[in-house]
């Protein structure tokens, strides 16, 4: 097994960090350790350094962790001074205007993609997404439009991640990172919600891939709009980020 991929020590315990935190619901150590593939010894390391900053918490009764009370910290700062907090909106909100479907702006994070702002659909049947949820890098449109424009390191250790190690299936993976770059956005259906398609267009700041920003709905809403929906988030992606 090569190192080429993996994480260092400070990396694995950010990403013990994170797992916990999109858990959908307290988890085990051991449950961390399998999913991590890290060593239990060393789980427990991270779990000791992560709780003694606050930054976690553990059931007394069931020995299961979940994020600690130095997360409301980290949440009011972001809240005070990220740009995101009013621009994006405005964005979403033009975008769901032009569309009639529910918008979003999402963010890479470790290897996965974060929902930071969304805008709700006025439909009674529509797409069912969070602030602060989360979708691994490789599932769905917002996803994988971020992926495709991250550093090829950082893809091939996303893949490696997600056990695609095999050189067939990573070049079918980089030829299709590759047609979504080179197409400006990516479409998706059924990949992380069934009967729900996703339209993302991703947004830079210099030549940096930030985050993308996307329309979800069930699918035949997306196909009978698809054109209309893919210009109105290439125009929003343009105008994102807001400034700092």
């Amino acid at each position: 097994m090569t190192n080429k991929y993996k994480l260092n020590a400070n990396e694995k315990m950010l990403q013990v960090l994170m797992h916990i935190a999109s858990a959908d619901e307290p988890i085990t150590a051991q449950c961390l350790s399998e999913q991590t593939g890290m060593p239990t010894s060393s789980m427990y390391r991270y779990l000791v350094i992560l709780k003694n900053w606050n930054l976690i918490e553990e059931s007394p009764r069931q020995s299961c962790y979940s994020i600690g009370p130095a997360a409301l910290q980290l949440l009011r700062n972001f809240q005070q001074f990220s740009p995101l907090s009013g621009g994006v909106h405005q964005v979403l909100k033009r975008v769901q205007q032009q569309t009639g479907e529910m918008a979003a702006y999402l963010v890479p994070v470790g290897f996965r993609a974060l929902c930071m702002a969304r805008i709700d659909s006025p439909h009674a049947l529509r797409c069912a997404y969070e602030e602060g949820q989360s979708q691994p890098l490789i599932r769905g449109a917002s996803a994988k439009v971020i992926l495709a424009h991250l550093p090829e390191q950082r893809i091939l250790s996303t893949l490696y991640h997600f056990g695609i190690t095999e050189p067939e299936e990573t070049q079918k993976w980089q030829q299709e990172l590759a047609e979504i770059k080179q197409q400006g956005y990516a479409i998706s259906t059924s990949e992380y919600d069934l009967g729900v398609s996703g339209v993302s267009a991703p947004v830079f700041s210099g030549n940096k891939i930030v985050g993308a920003v996307s329309v979800m709905a069930p699918e035949d809403r997306v196909l009978k709009r698809k054109n209309q929906i893919i210009y109105a988030v290439l125009q929003a992606a343009r105008v994102l980020p807001p400034d700092s």
